[in-house]
């Protein structure tokens, strides 16, 4: 089993709130990370990575404590 990740970029947000209520309704009950940017980095295509740096606000690492097959040999 493999992790999926969704990631958004949310903009013209409010305040926490209004985040966090996002998030409440997208999780589905899904482990998830909320992180805010450092700095106002412009929005580009979905092929671009964004190059801001981050700050986590909440939630955990997903894979944290996680066990992993990597491969098998038989």
């Amino acid at each position: 089993m493999a992790w999926n990740l969704d990631a958004y970029v949310l903009t013209d947000v409010g305040d926490v709130e209004e985040v966090l209520r996002w998030v409440e309704e997208q999780s589905r009950g899904r482990r998830f990370e909320l992180f805010a940017e450092t700095d106002d980095e412009p929005m580009t295509s979905f092929e671009s990575p964004r190059t801001t740096g981050l700050i986590r606000l909440l939630g955990s690492k997903p894979n944290v404590g996680v066990p992993a097959e990597i491969g098998r040999f038989d």
